[in-house]
């Protein structure tokens, strides 16, 4: 070998490495290519900084602000959250404390930051996924994407994987021909169904129950009154209710509308913490959706157990 390319070979090596370093995914943006796995990561919605812990990755900043009607990280989710700078709400977070963070990636969510994606990318290259309004297709895809853009697809693959195991095990305890359900989230303000498209909607089908309500337009969750709710006569209700609001349901059980619903006659109304359940939406949080949609009954189309109980 001359010594031209022995002078070459080493450089040669460097370039490779660098190329192989990249990493390039489509997003609901587009597409992003970054030079390196990023190493400081701005999470702008629970379900990625629950999908970064998973993989064992601390993010330098998340939107763990208790602005704009934001309750802060999930009761799940929050001991894992020291250290990390809270940036704001998930629907305002602060460009300024962004900006001071210097990351090298900000993870956005498709549906609420649409308008702010380019603000965000002045600040560094932004990958946006639909996380708020995403099925839990959606979040399994993001989670290997999200591996990808950190350096961690190998990990992401095991977490999928082992994800994929728990499911299936769990789908042994659903009832054969257990009639549909309607779940939605009951606040002091009103009822929102998810549908079989949504984050929680979706995920129930995939453990074996059967969701009674098809994605509406392009409404993957939306508000129903206690009438629209007879109308649907559900079998069984599931409910995401916070444990310090008193949600409407409460109510509504002293109307004589509530009393003819089948799922209150059958004892079928579930009652699950909506924190937990309906804003983490990553691996982390389907750990726990799993052991308490079997601990509850809801799987088994029995009667609710202990603290899942509708009051």
């Amino acid at each position: 070998m001359n010594k031209r390319l022995l002078t070459l070979y080493p450089l040669t090596l460097l370039a490779l490495a660098a190329t192989a370093a990249a990493v390039t995914v489509r997003h609901e943006g587009g597409t992003l290519t970054l030079g390196a796995p990023a190493k400081r990561v701005v999470a702008l919605e629970y379900s990625f900084l629950d999908t970064l812990v998973a993989l064992g990755v601390k993010p330098v900043g998340g939107a763990l602000g208790t602005q704009g009607g934001d309750r802060g990280a999930p009761p799940y989710l929050a001991p894992r959250m020291a250290g990390i700078t809270a940036t704001g709400s998930r629907a305002q977070p602060s460009l300024e404390t962004m900006a001071a963070l210097r990351p090298d990636l900000i993870l956005a969510d498709a549906f609420v930051h649409k308008a702010t994606l380019a603000p965000f990318g002045r600040l560094a290259p932004t990958a946006a996924f639909q996380s708020r309004r995403g099925s839990i297709d959606d979040l399994n895809a993001q989670t290997l994407l999200i591996g990808q853009l950190v350096g961690r697809e190998a990990a992401a693959k095991r977490l999928l994987a082992d994800q994929a195991s728990l499911m299936q095990k769990a789908r042994a305890f659903a009832k054969k021909g257990a009639p549909a359900f309607v779940a939605a989230v009951a606040t002091p303000q009103g009822l929102t169904v998810h549908t079989n498209q949504s984050f929680v909607g979706s995920f129930l089908e995939d453990l074996g129950r059967k969701n009674l309500l098809p994605i509406k337009g392009d409404q993957t969750q939306y508000e129903i009154s206690l009438e629209g709710l007879v109308a649907l006569q559900p079998q069984t209700l599931v409910l995401f209710t916070a444990p310090d609001e008193t949600p409407i349901t409460d109510t509504w059980k002293k109307n004589p509308l509530w009393q003819k619903l089948p799922a209150v006659a059958r004892g079928r109304v579930y009652v699950f913490n909506r924190d937990n359940w309906t804003r983490g939406r990553g691996p982390l949080a389907l750990k726990l959706m799993v052991a308490e949609a079997i601990e509850s009954r809801l799987l088994q189309d029995a009667a609710p157990t202990g603290r899942f109980r509708f009051p």
